[in-house]
């Protein structure tokens, strides 16, 4: 597996290449890691990259979660979401790492993760929490489509699932509840509606795992009455989480994700570590990251080199 990880040398970015060589070292894969320098192209900017790329070598070698794990340092000049897009594609990434504040992304950092999340074309993983294991617990709320049954195989892929305790959740409404009280129908008929409700639930979301080759995996289902942002704002916070697996639509992008806007709430707020799973390439579009004739400097391990997108 092939992991790009961003970062800009912060505590947040610390935290994003520390889960980035967790997840190498299960998965013996390697780490591309990545700084983008925002600058004009003067001669500062050209000492700026040196400065990064040293700065970048430094830090492979001093976080532990790296020392058995093969890294690739990458420093190139441009605008961060947008360098950090084409270098995904240019190194054919299975996923990015970014880190984002536990206590909500910045306004710059916020902006950066968002532009990921939205237009990247491998999974997204925002890192909001210290990382010195593998997860233990996964929360992967479904919507019963195929962007859940992705969610739930990108888990797998990336080696996200293989020593936690995982929880699938689908959250259900009950038609017309609301109204049968008005016309006179016993409350143990309305729960005994609710509760046949429930075990539909509880079927499609056996019927959602064994569709996708799930069903003999030793997870816990949940089903839970109300509406999905309510259900997994509960049980995020009913039961310790270490991570969210959250698959988005075709063409919609982090604000239409499986549950609409909570998920950019998700983001937005404290919480658990975020797994954003977009759909396939073939119904992303072919549209290029950059213009043609755009180029851009790029400096890895036997220097700096031009890169045209």
């Amino acid at each position: 597996m092939r992991i790009l990880v961003a970062t800009d040398f912060s505590p947040r970015s610390q935290r994003a290449v520390r889960r980035a060589g967790i997840l190498a070292a299960q998965s013996r894969g390697t780490v591309i890691m990545m700084h983008v320098v925002d600058g004009p192209g003067c001669r500062e900017t050209s000492q700026d990259i040196r400065e990064a790329q040293r700065m970048t070598v430094e830090q492979v070698a001093v976080v532990p979660e790296l020392y058995r794990v093969r890294c690739e340092p990458l420093v190139v000049r441009g605008n961060p979401s947008s360098e950090i897009l084409n270098a995904a594609e240019d190194h054919d990434a299975d996923l990015i790492v970014v880190g984002s504040s536990h206590r909500g992304p910045s306004r710059n950092a916020g902006r950066t993760v968002r532009n990921l999340v939205r237009s990247a074309r491998c999974p997204v993983l925002v890192v909001r929490r210290f990382a010195a294991s593998p997860y233990e617990r996964v929360l992967i709320p479904v919507d019963l489509s195929d962007a859940s049954k992705r969610a739930l195989g990108s888990a797998g892929e990336l080696k996200l699932v293989d020593s936690a305790h995982v929880t699938v959740l689908h959250a259900f409404e009950a038609p017309g509840k609301s109204k049968l009280s008005g016309f006179g129908v016993e409350r143990d008929q309305i729960d005994g509606y609710v509760e046949a409700c429930r075990s539909k639930s509880a079927e499609d979301i056996e019927a959602l795992l064994a569709s996708g080759g799930f069903d003999d995996r030793d997870w816990s289902r949940r089903t839970e009455e109300g509406s999905p942002p309510e259900a997994i704002t509960r049980i995020a916070e009913r039961i310790p989480t270490d991570l969210l697996v959250i698959g988005t639509h075709a063409r919609t992008g982090l604000r239409k994700a499986i549950f609409g806007s909570v998920t950019e709430d998700v983001l937005s707020r404290a919480g658990p570590d975020v797994l954003v799973v977009p759909p396939p390439r073939s119904d992303l579009g072919c549209q290029p990251l950059l213009p043609p004739t755009a180029g851009r400097p790029e400096v890895g391990p036997s220097g700096p080199r031009l890169v045209l997108g």
